[in-house]
């Protein structure tokens, strides 16, 4: 796993006397991440907070509700994400794909698995070249299954109200465990919701995030072509007013 999407509850840590955050409790960190601080925009477009001591990217989740929003989408995936907002759609992490991941996809939430498979169906009407992953949430009661080790596969990682995971690596935080109640607090306050339940799916531009076998990942990584990805990213964005509107 080359990059994660995560937030360290830092809600006793001193900040800047510009910014004064009174973060007192974990509810108050994550809506500071996600409303008030988000990322930093880089010149190569991509958007993280730092790099651990490993290379690895850390990056916060922000509320497509927060001021913040657009200056925290790549420009890769913007239009779409933003189209897929004005659909009622409930995005949790995006990303154009860089260097060290191919990927471009893009990550929605549902309250229930209908609503998660009605969407999949409408989706596949559209016929573009997408690729389903759903295989992202990691809780206690919802173990993902374990990947092949050499896809980019990525899995939903939150650390609710520990801060001793502070100067951690991306892996080590990735193993630690969360529970369905912690996640579902969590994605309330992103999505400005009161779910009791979440259901999670990723969608992929012109070529899987896991590969069928590793002959797959080789004609990959020997083979790509990036306006296989382009062109099913800018069909898909001509074609998402087609969806009907999320209305949970």
């Amino acid at each position: 796993m080359k990059s994660q999407y995560e937030y360290r509850v830092q809600y006793e840590q001193q900040y800047s006397q510009e910014e004064e955050p009174k973060l007192r409790t974990p509810e108050d960190g994550h809506r500071y991440a996600m409303f008030v601080k988000g990322n930093t925009y880089n010149r190569n477009g991509r958007t993280y907070i730092f790099k651990d001591h490993l290379g690895q990217h850390v990056s916060t989740f922000v509320s497509q509700y927060s001021p913040i929003i657009e200056n925290n989408l790549e420009p890769g995936v913007k239009d779409a994400v933003l189209k897929l907002h004005e659909k009622g759609y409930l995005t949790f992490t995006s990303c154009q794909g860089h260097d060290d991941s191919k990927h471009r996809y893009i990550g929605i939430v549902f309250n229930t698995k209908e609503q998660k498979h009605k969407f999949m169906h409408q989706m596949r009407k559209l016929n573009c070249d997408i690729y389903w992953y759903d295989n992202v949430i990691n809780t206690v009661e919802r173990p993902c299954t374990p990947v092949p080790w050499y896809s980019d596969a990525i899995t939903i990682h939150i650390v609710y109200n520990d801060n001793s995971f502070a100067n951690a690596t991306v892996t080590e935080r990735r193993d630690k465990p969360y529970t369905d109640e912690e996640l579902t607090k969590f994605w309330n306050i992103q999505m400005c919701r009161n779910y009791d339940h979440y259901e999670a799916i990723v969608f992929t531009f012109g070529y899987p995030m896991v590969e069928r076998g590793l002959w797959e990942k080789i004609k990959k990584l020997f083979f790509y072509n990036h306006y296989k990805v382009t062109s099913a990213y800018h069909d898909f964005c001509n074609k998402v007013h087609l969806l009907e509107e999320y209305e949970a």
